[in-house]
Formats: structure tokens, sequence, C-alpha cells
């Protein structure tokens, strides 16, 4: 398939975004703030494989570590590396705007009293314990790079969904929300903040931040972790957040179908000799025992396979972070086009504990075009 239509599509994609109003703004988060969303360069050790099930009171109990001294927004504590599953009463809530605001939804979760922290009063119960969830819009922070992808994007983004399709009116000016003390069970990954006047803090400042998944329907056992997959921007829905690519190759031109939304990556496809390239870094915990890659493949081509010749290509290839080749786990040609999508599986367990980089190379030659689109990336470990 010819890609002219492609290539005026994406200059006037272009255009578009260099008008006023286009640049996503960054929000209010500081102090600590990368660790808080996962875009430290320590959340490679979050341990998403071993949830912690814990009581609040027991949560609040545990042993208060030293942070690291205000100004430092990037270290990650060892403590910081457990998720913990919590059930426990919502109380209230609220989203936090104004000049100062993150735009986090503040959760001020309690045990069975009810009794949680008004810390503007000075007052420290004993009972409760803040949870928050970020707001996908605003992972950079203040003052972060907003090219630096959240490991927790994903489940962030689920999370706030669940709490606001159960609250469908939340006060959008940040009054609190009257939750009722319903009972919910809330997945989340252990951070100690500094204290600062919050209500519901917990006497060892522990907070969970950010919420991986919150559940309101608690009728049967404990939820396990939720599956997060280490692939950012899987769909790319967000366009080239967290992926390199050659130019044009992350659209959502209508010529070719994504398999689920709008945006797919689609190399190739000129007809003439072309190549493109697309990869993400990932960085696999070394905590997995497993690591698996999927992503759904599209191959259509205008060649003549009666002829059997493997003329345009696509290599899956796995590489260091330096670039370096370390193994091709498949080859796909123009032989192997067909209607619709088919979802591809690989197995990285090899690479558990290391940093590499999905990559994958679209080879063109003269003759007619063959296009490769993929789409729905997930790399999930266990």
């Amino acid at each position: 398939m010819n890609r002219t239509v492609k290539w005026l599509y994406a200059v006037a994609v272009c255009v578009l975004t260099l008008l006023p109003g286009s640049l996503q703004a960054q929000c209010g988060g500081t102090e600590r703030w990368q660790v808080k969303v996962g875009t430290d360069t320590g959340v490679g050790n979050v341990d998403l494989t071993n949830p912690i099930s814990i009581s609040v009171q027991d949560l609040i109990q545990l042993p208060e570590p030293q942070r690291p001294p205000q100004g430092d927004n990037n270290t990650r504590l060892l403590q910081e590396t457990h998720v913990y599953v919590v059930r426990g009463r919502l109380v209230k809530f609220r989203l936090e705007t104004g000049a100062t605001g993150d735009q986090d939804y503040h959760l001020v979760v309690s045990d069975s009293t009810l009794i949680f922290t008004d810390d503007n009063a000075g007052t420290l119960p004993g009972h409760s314990v803040v949870a928050e969830i970020p707001s996908p819009n605003c992972i950079p922070g203040k003052h972060g790079d907003p090219s630096v992808p959240s490991r927790f994007a994903g489940a962030i983004a689920t999370s706030r969904q669940k709490l606001e399709a159960r609250f469908p009116s939340i006060d959008p000016n940040g009054a609190f929300n009257d939750a009722g003390g319903i009972l919910v069970e809330i997945v989340g990954v252990g951070f100690f903040d500094f204290p600062h006047h919050q209500i519901g803090r917990a006497s060892n400042n522990i907070e969970l931040h950010p919420i991986l998944d919150i559940r309101f329907d608690l009728s049967g056992p404990p939820s396990p972790t939720p599956t997060i997959s280490l692939v950012v921007n899987p769909g790319f829905e967000s366009g080239e957040q967290a992926w390199v690519a050659t130019p044009q190759v992350i659209t959502d031109a209508s010529a070719e179908d994504a398999h689920q939304g709008t945006w797919k990556a689609w190399l190739n496809g000129y007809g003439r000799t072309h190549t493109d390239t697309l990869y993400q870094q990932v960085s696999i915990p070394s905590t997995a025992s497993t690591a698996t890659l999927t992503f759904q493949l599209h191959i259509d081509t205008e060649e003549d396979n009666s002829q059997q010749k493997a003329f345009d290509t696509l290599k899956v290839q796995i590489r260091d972070d330096s670039g370096h080749l370390l193994q091709t786990l498949a080859t796909f040609s123009n032989l192997d086009a067909g209607s619709g999508y088919n979802l591809k599986i690989f197995d990285l367990s090899a690479y558990v504990g290391r940093a590499i980089r999905v990559y994958f190379v679209g080879k063109e030659d003269n003759r007619k075009a063959t296009s490769f689109v993929l789409d729905d990336f997930q790399l999930t470990i266990n």
C-alpha cells in the first residue's frame, strides 16, 4: 500500500501541534515527585510480583525510614519497592486542584473506626493512611521531563477511571467528597512522604502512592495485584511517548486500521527501497521469574506472493540498552500477509534483570509495497 496519504497526514499533524495550546501542560507536583509517579531511576526495583496483603493498622506500624533530603526527587528507598494490598474504609477524597495542585486524587482511608488524621488540628490518632491516584496528564510534575514515561501509567489511568465511575459527581474545585466509609481494596506502592499537614496522614508518614488498582465490589476474596505491562503507551494512543521510531511510523492515518483505538506503528509501505525502525527500552526487574512479550501484527502487501520470495521483511529483535543486537526473535515478510491482525508471543525470560530494547527493523525493496502494522504491546512478568 502506497503511503502518500500517510505522509500528507503527518505534515498536517506537525503543523497543528505547533499551534498554541497544543503543548501538554505540566502540573504542580514537586517534592519527591518522580518516586511518587514511577519515573525515578529506581522504579525497576519495585516488586510487582509479590504483593503484600496488610491491614491499615499494620501498614501504619511499619518502621519509618530516613527519607532523602528535600530536593532529592529521584532516590527510591528500599522500603518503597513493595506493593501493598490494603482493605479499609474510604472516608473521603478530593481532587487536588489550584495553582499548586498536582491533580492527584487524595484518598483518606481508615480502619473500621472511620477515625482519620485531621493534621491541621495537629492530631495523629493512628487510624488512617493517605492513598493517591496521580493524573495521567501530570506525570512530569512541575519540573520533570515530559519525555520520561511512568512505569505505572496504565495502572494509574485504570484506577482513576474506576474511582470516577464509582463517584460520577466528584467536586471539580478541590472540596472533599464524602465516601461514607465504604469498604475498598487498594493496591498501591508504598511511599514515605514528608509531613505537610495532609488530611488522613499516617503516623509513620507512609502513603500508597501511586494506587495501581482500586476495588469497590468486595464480595469475594482479595484480588491479586493487577497485571502491569512494562511497555508504556502500548497502543500508541499517546503518540510517540516512550517510543523511538523513524518519521511517520507512529501514526493515526486512516489508510491502515489500528487493532484498537486509532493509533498504531506502521512500518514501510512505500513501494521503494526504505528502512523503518521502532523500539522501546524497558527494564525487566530481577525479581521476575518469567517475562512474556506479546503484540498484534498485521501485514498487507502488493507483492506477487506466487513467486514465494520474501522481498520485504520485518525483524523482531532484542538489543541491549546501547543498541547492540542480542537476539533476532523472528523475521516476517510479505509472504506472511493476510487479513486482520495476528497475536505474536515471545518468551523474554532470558532477559530478566536487564535493560533491553524491544526493537523492530522493517526493510522494503524497490518493487511493490508491503506494510507491517503493529499495535497493542504487552511485556508482562511473573
